[in-house]
Protein backbone atom coordinates (compact mmCIF):
# COMPACT_ATOMS: atom_id res chain seq x y z
CA UNK A 1 0.00 0.00 0.00
CA UNK A 2 2.88 2.13 1.29
CA UNK A 3 4.94 1.61 -2.14
CA UNK A 4 2.16 2.00 -4.61
CA UNK A 5 1.20 5.21 -2.40
CA UNK A 6 4.61 6.62 -3.16
CA UNK A 7 5.07 5.17 -6.72
CA UNK A 8 1.47 6.88 -7.11
CA UNK A 9 3.04 10.61 -5.67
CA UNK A 10 5.84 10.74 -8.59
CA UNK A 11 3.46 11.11 -10.88
CA UNK A 12 1.60 14.98 -10.40
CA UNK A 13 -2.22 14.47 -9.71
CA UNK A 14 -3.47 15.66 -13.35
CA UNK A 15 -1.41 12.82 -14.54
CA UNK A 16 -2.55 10.29 -12.25
CA UNK A 17 -6.15 11.99 -13.44
CA UNK A 18 -5.75 11.26 -17.11
CA UNK A 19 -4.20 7.82 -16.11
CA UNK A 20 -7.55 7.00 -14.17
CA UNK A 21 -9.53 8.53 -17.11
CA UNK A 22 -7.37 6.24 -19.95
CA UNK A 23 -7.49 3.27 -17.48
CA UNK A 24 -11.68 3.21 -17.11
CA UNK A 25 -11.98 4.16 -20.61
CA UNK A 26 -10.03 1.12 -21.32
CA UNK A 27 -11.96 -0.85 -19.09
CA UNK A 28 -14.96 0.14 -20.12
CA UNK A 29 -13.65 -1.22 -23.97
CA UNK A 30 -12.93 -4.20 -21.90
CA UNK A 31 -16.32 -4.67 -20.68
CA UNK A 32 -18.31 -3.45 -23.86
CA UNK A 33 -16.12 -5.43 -26.15
CA UNK A 34 -16.90 -8.87 -24.08
CA UNK A 35 -20.59 -7.60 -24.40
CA UNK A 36 -20.17 -6.68 -27.96
CA UNK A 37 -18.15 -9.56 -29.48
CA UNK A 38 -21.19 -12.21 -27.54
CA UNK A 39 -23.81 -9.86 -28.71
CA UNK A 40 -22.72 -10.26 -32.64
CA UNK A 41 -21.87 -14.03 -31.18
CA UNK A 42 -25.15 -14.25 -30.34
CA UNK A 43 -26.59 -12.32 -33.03
CA UNK A 44 -24.76 -14.71 -35.75
CA UNK A 45 -25.75 -17.70 -34.64
CA UNK A 46 -29.44 -16.53 -34.21
CA UNK A 47 -29.08 -15.34 -37.76
CA UNK A 48 -27.71 -18.78 -38.62
CA UNK A 49 -30.55 -21.11 -36.81
CA UNK A 50 -33.51 -18.55 -38.32
CA UNK A 51 -31.70 -18.73 -41.94
CA UNK A 52 -30.76 -21.98 -42.04
CA UNK A 53 -31.80 -24.10 -39.16
CA UNK A 54 -35.46 -22.63 -38.55
CA UNK A 55 -35.76 -22.28 -42.41
CA UNK A 56 -34.29 -25.63 -43.18
CA UNK A 57 -37.08 -27.10 -40.67
CA UNK A 58 -39.74 -24.67 -42.68
CA UNK A 59 -38.80 -26.31 -45.57
CA UNK A 60 -38.89 -29.98 -44.54
CA UNK A 61 -42.21 -29.20 -43.23
CA UNK A 62 -43.49 -27.55 -46.60
CA UNK A 63 -42.33 -30.45 -48.34
CA UNK A 64 -44.05 -32.79 -45.99
CA UNK A 65 -47.44 -30.98 -46.74
CA UNK A 66 -46.73 -31.43 -50.71
CA UNK A 67 -45.60 -35.13 -50.37
CA UNK A 68 -48.96 -35.52 -48.30
CA UNK A 69 -50.47 -33.66 -50.94
CA UNK A 70 -48.70 -36.20 -53.47
CA UNK A 71 -50.12 -38.80 -51.92
CA UNK A 72 -53.90 -37.44 -51.83
CA UNK A 73 -54.40 -35.92 -55.66
CA UNK A 74 -52.68 -39.84 -56.32
CA UNK A 75 -55.48 -41.71 -54.83
CA UNK A 76 -57.86 -38.62 -55.10
CA UNK A 77 -56.85 -39.59 -59.13
CA UNK A 78 -57.14 -43.19 -58.68
CA UNK A 79 -60.82 -43.01 -57.21
CA UNK A 80 -62.26 -40.61 -59.70
CA UNK A 81 -60.92 -42.63 -62.70
CA UNK A 82 -63.72 -42.80 -64.20
CA UNK A 83 -64.25 -38.89 -64.12
CA UNK A 84 -62.45 -37.83 -67.05
CA UNK A 85 -62.58 -33.79 -65.89
CA UNK A 86 -61.54 -34.82 -62.56
CA UNK A 87 -58.81 -37.28 -63.74
CA UNK A 88 -57.54 -34.19 -65.27
CA UNK A 89 -58.04 -31.60 -62.19
CA UNK A 90 -55.82 -34.04 -60.29
CA UNK A 91 -53.76 -34.83 -62.50
CA UNK A 92 -52.66 -31.01 -62.62
CA UNK A 93 -53.02 -30.97 -59.10
CA UNK A 94 -50.75 -33.20 -59.00
CA UNK A 95 -48.03 -32.23 -60.77
CA UNK A 96 -48.58 -28.77 -59.54
CA UNK A 97 -47.57 -30.08 -55.88
CA UNK A 98 -44.75 -32.43 -57.25
CA UNK A 99 -43.29 -29.01 -58.76
CA UNK A 100 -43.68 -27.26 -55.22
CA UNK A 101 -41.86 -30.40 -53.82
CA UNK A 102 -38.93 -30.17 -56.53
CA UNK A 103 -38.89 -26.22 -55.41
CA UNK A 104 -38.56 -27.39 -51.60
CA UNK A 105 -35.86 -29.94 -52.35
CA UNK A 106 -33.78 -27.15 -54.30
CA UNK A 107 -34.28 -24.57 -51.94
CA UNK A 108 -32.65 -26.81 -49.37
CA UNK A 109 -29.43 -27.56 -51.27
CA UNK A 110 -26.26 -26.02 -50.40
CA UNK A 111 -27.07 -25.90 -46.49
CA UNK A 112 -23.57 -26.32 -45.51
CA UNK A 113 -24.10 -29.42 -43.94
CA UNK A 114 -23.09 -32.63 -45.71
CA UNK A 115 -25.29 -35.30 -43.98
CA UNK A 116 -28.43 -32.83 -44.53
CA UNK A 117 -27.11 -32.35 -48.32
CA UNK A 118 -26.90 -36.42 -48.99
CA UNK A 119 -30.66 -36.78 -47.12
CA UNK A 120 -31.82 -34.01 -49.72
CA UNK A 121 -30.00 -34.98 -52.41
CA UNK A 122 -31.94 -39.13 -51.47
CA UNK A 123 -35.72 -37.54 -51.35
CA UNK A 124 -34.43 -36.01 -54.48
CA UNK A 125 -33.98 -39.03 -56.18
CA UNK A 126 -36.78 -41.10 -54.44
CA UNK A 127 -39.10 -38.46 -55.65
CA UNK A 128 -37.92 -38.30 -59.52
CA UNK A 129 -38.24 -42.27 -59.11
CA UNK A 130 -41.73 -42.22 -57.66
CA UNK A 131 -42.68 -39.17 -60.48
CA UNK A 132 -41.28 -41.61 -62.95
CA UNK A 133 -43.15 -44.70 -62.12
CA UNK A 134 -46.39 -43.20 -61.53
CA UNK A 135 -46.68 -40.76 -64.46
CA UNK A 136 -47.27 -43.70 -66.55
CA UNK A 137 -49.95 -45.03 -65.17
CA UNK A 138 -51.55 -41.45 -65.03
CA UNK A 139 -51.33 -41.60 -68.70
CA UNK A 140 -53.11 -45.29 -68.59
CA UNK A 141 -55.63 -43.96 -66.22
CA UNK A 142 -56.28 -40.95 -68.98
CA UNK A 143 -56.48 -43.70 -71.41
CA UNK A 144 -59.57 -45.49 -69.57
CA UNK A 145 -57.03 -48.58 -69.97
CA UNK A 146 -58.04 -49.70 -66.14
CA UNK A 147 -60.94 -51.25 -65.08
CA UNK A 148 -61.23 -50.34 -61.78
CA UNK A 149 -59.54 -48.39 -58.96
CA UNK A 150 -58.09 -52.44 -57.68
CA UNK A 151 -56.10 -52.71 -60.76
CA UNK A 152 -54.42 -49.44 -60.61
CA UNK A 153 -53.17 -49.59 -57.19
CA UNK A 154 -51.79 -52.95 -58.51
CA UNK A 155 -49.87 -51.38 -60.82
CA UNK A 156 -48.76 -48.31 -58.81
CA UNK A 157 -47.56 -50.43 -56.57
CA UNK A 158 -43.98 -49.58 -57.70
CA UNK A 159 -44.65 -46.01 -57.31
CA UNK A 160 -46.04 -46.86 -53.67
CA UNK A 161 -42.91 -48.22 -52.84
CA UNK A 162 -40.90 -45.36 -53.89
CA UNK A 163 -42.89 -42.92 -52.11
CA UNK A 164 -42.67 -45.05 -48.59
CA UNK A 165 -39.08 -45.11 -49.27
CA UNK A 166 -39.44 -41.32 -50.21
CA UNK A 167 -41.43 -40.55 -46.65
CA UNK A 168 -39.04 -43.03 -44.69
CA UNK A 169 -36.37 -40.78 -46.01
CA UNK A 170 -38.28 -37.89 -45.05
CA UNK A 171 -38.77 -38.72 -41.59
CA UNK A 172 -34.94 -39.42 -41.15
CA UNK A 173 -34.46 -35.77 -42.73
CA UNK A 174 -36.94 -34.16 -40.20
CA UNK A 175 -35.24 -35.88 -37.38
CA UNK A 176 -31.80 -34.78 -38.81
CA UNK A 177 -33.19 -31.30 -38.80
CA UNK A 178 -34.59 -31.55 -35.53
CA UNK A 179 -31.41 -32.61 -34.14
CA UNK A 180 -29.33 -29.24 -36.05
CA UNK A 181 -31.86 -27.22 -35.03
CA UNK A 182 -31.36 -28.53 -31.02
CA UNK A 183 -27.56 -28.23 -31.37
CA UNK A 184 -27.95 -25.05 -32.60
CA UNK A 185 -30.03 -24.06 -29.78
CA UNK A 186 -27.56 -25.62 -27.68
CA UNK A 187 -24.87 -23.71 -29.27
CA UNK A 188 -26.59 -20.40 -29.02
CA UNK A 189 -27.10 -21.13 -25.36
CA UNK A 190 -23.64 -22.07 -24.65
CA UNK A 191 -22.74 -18.64 -26.48
CA UNK A 192 -25.48 -16.74 -24.03
CA UNK A 193 -23.63 -18.45 -21.14
CA UNK A 194 -20.01 -17.59 -22.44
CA UNK A 195 -21.68 -14.02 -23.17
CA UNK A 196 -22.49 -13.44 -19.89
CA UNK A 197 -19.31 -15.20 -18.02
CA UNK A 198 -17.23 -12.69 -20.73
CA UNK A 199 -19.16 -9.70 -19.22
CA UNK A 200 -19.46 -10.72 -15.83
CA UNK A 201 -15.33 -11.42 -16.12
CA UNK A 202 -14.42 -8.35 -17.71
CA UNK A 203 -16.61 -6.37 -14.82
CA UNK A 204 -15.01 -8.15 -12.03
CA UNK A 205 -11.47 -7.15 -13.55
CA UNK A 206 -13.06 -3.25 -13.70
CA UNK A 207 -14.21 -3.13 -10.33
CA UNK A 208 -11.03 -4.92 -8.86
CA UNK A 209 -8.75 -2.84 -10.86
CA UNK A 210 -10.86 0.75 -10.71
CA UNK A 211 -12.19 0.78 -7.17
CA UNK A 212 -8.75 -0.05 -5.10
CA UNK A 213 -6.85 2.07 -7.70
CA UNK A 214 -9.55 5.19 -6.97
CA UNK A 215 -8.91 4.63 -3.65
CA UNK A 216 -5.87 4.40 -3.59
CA UNK A 217 -5.55 7.71 -5.99
CA UNK A 218 -8.07 9.63 -3.66
CA UNK A 219 -5.96 8.61 -0.61
CA UNK A 220 -2.68 9.91 -2.57
CA UNK A 221 -4.61 13.23 -2.72
CA UNK A 222 -6.68 13.57 0.82
CA UNK A 223 -3.62 12.41 3.07
CA UNK A 224 -1.29 15.01 1.80
CA UNK A 225 -3.49 18.30 1.31
CA UNK A 226 -4.63 17.08 4.98
CA UNK A 227 -1.12 17.49 6.19
CA UNK A 228 -0.78 20.63 4.58
CA UNK A 229 -4.03 22.08 6.39
CA UNK A 230 -2.52 20.91 9.72
CA UNK A 231 0.55 22.37 8.98
CA UNK A 232 -1.30 25.56 7.98
CA UNK A 233 -3.23 25.73 10.69
CA UNK A 234 -0.13 25.06 13.60
CA UNK A 235 1.70 28.00 11.53
CA UNK A 236 -1.44 29.89 12.15
CA UNK A 237 -1.06 29.11 15.84
CA UNK A 238 2.17 30.09 15.99
CA UNK A 239 3.84 26.39 16.33
CA UNK A 240 6.62 27.00 14.33
CA UNK A 241 7.81 23.46 15.51
CA UNK A 242 6.18 20.99 12.83
CA UNK A 243 8.19 18.79 12.05
CA UNK A 244 7.71 18.31 7.83
CA UNK A 245 8.30 15.36 5.59
CA UNK A 246 7.66 15.91 2.18
CA UNK A 247 7.45 12.83 0.06
CA UNK A 248 6.41 12.89 -4.10
CA UNK A 249 6.51 14.96 -6.83
CA UNK A 250 2.93 15.68 -7.39
CA UNK A 251 1.23 18.99 -6.50
CA UNK A 252 0.37 18.37 -2.52
CA UNK A 253 4.39 17.71 -2.22
CA UNK A 254 5.11 21.53 -3.84
CA UNK A 255 2.00 22.44 -1.56
CA UNK A 256 4.05 20.91 1.61
CA UNK A 257 7.34 22.31 0.14
CA UNK A 258 6.29 25.81 -0.10
CA UNK A 259 4.59 25.47 3.49
CA UNK A 260 8.19 23.75 4.68
CA UNK A 261 9.85 26.88 3.18
CA UNK A 262 7.33 29.58 4.62
CA UNK A 263 7.41 27.50 8.23
CA UNK A 264 11.30 28.11 7.85
CA UNK A 265 11.21 31.81 7.05
CA UNK A 266 9.07 32.32 9.52
CA UNK A 267 11.46 30.35 12.00
CA UNK A 268 14.56 32.71 10.67
CA UNK A 269 12.27 35.75 10.98
CA UNK A 270 11.21 35.18 14.65
CA UNK A 271 14.75 34.27 15.12
CA UNK A 272 15.80 37.76 13.76
CA UNK A 273 13.21 39.38 15.93
CA UNK A 274 14.12 37.67 18.87
CA UNK A 275 17.83 38.98 18.25
CA UNK A 276 16.09 42.15 17.35
CA UNK A 277 14.14 42.57 20.85
CA UNK A 278 17.66 41.28 22.85
CA UNK A 279 19.53 44.07 21.03
CA UNK A 280 17.31 46.65 21.27
CA UNK A 281 16.67 45.53 25.81
CA UNK A 282 20.56 45.46 25.94
CA UNK A 283 20.68 48.94 24.51
CA UNK A 284 17.72 50.25 26.81
CA UNK A 285 19.35 48.48 29.82
CA UNK A 286 22.28 50.88 28.72
CA UNK A 287 20.79 53.85 28.50
CA UNK A 288 18.98 53.40 31.84
CA UNK A 289 22.19 53.16 33.57
CA UNK A 290 23.49 56.20 31.75
CA UNK A 291 20.50 58.20 32.78
CA UNK A 292 20.97 57.06 36.79
CA UNK A 293 24.78 57.59 35.98
CA UNK A 294 24.17 61.48 34.39
CA UNK A 295 21.46 62.26 37.04
CA UNK A 296 23.92 61.38 40.41
CA UNK A 297 26.43 63.60 37.99
CA UNK A 298 23.89 66.50 37.99
CA UNK A 299 22.94 66.17 41.42
CA UNK A 300 26.88 65.93 42.38
CA UNK A 301 27.37 69.32 40.14
CA UNK A 302 24.33 70.85 41.64
CA UNK A 303 25.61 70.44 45.49
CA UNK A 304 29.17 71.42 44.49
CA UNK A 305 27.67 74.59 43.08
CA UNK A 306 26.05 75.13 45.92
CA UNK A 307 28.79 74.88 48.28
CA UNK A 308 30.07 77.40 46.21
CA UNK A 309 27.72 80.06 46.61
CA UNK A 310 27.67 79.04 49.93
CA UNK A 311 31.07 80.24 50.26
CA UNK A 312 30.82 83.18 48.02
CA UNK A 313 27.55 84.74 50.47
CA UNK A 314 30.05 84.40 53.45
CA UNK A 315 33.02 85.84 51.67
CA UNK A 316 30.76 88.56 50.31
CA UNK A 317 29.73 89.00 54.04
CA UNK A 318 33.03 88.87 55.24
CA UNK A 319 34.32 91.83 52.88
CA UNK A 320 31.20 94.09 53.49
CA UNK A 321 31.87 93.67 57.22
CA UNK A 322 35.88 94.56 56.63
CA UNK A 323 34.47 97.83 54.44
CA UNK A 324 31.78 99.26 56.94
CA UNK A 325 35.02 98.64 59.68
CA UNK A 326 37.10 100.92 57.32
CA UNK A 327 34.48 103.13 56.74
CA UNK A 328 34.16 103.97 60.72
CA UNK A 329 37.61 104.37 61.26
CA UNK A 330 38.05 106.73 58.69
CA UNK A 331 35.75 108.59 60.40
Amino acid sequence: MHVLNSLMRRFTISTRMIGAIAMVLTLLLLVGGAGLGGMFLIQGQSREFVDTTFGQATHVSELTRHIGNLRRYEKDLIINYERPDEIQRYKQLWAETGKLAVAELRAMEGSGHAELQAAVNAISAKLNAYQAAFEPIIKQVEASNYDNATAINKVAAKAKEEMHALETQLNGTRQLVQQQGSQALDNLNASSRQTLVAFGIALVIACVVVVPLTLLNSHSIVKPIREARALAQAIATGDLTHRVEVDGQDEAADLMRALKSMQDALRKLVGQLRDSSESIQTASSEVASGNQDLSQRTEEAASSLQQTASSMAQLTGTVRSSAEAAAQANQ
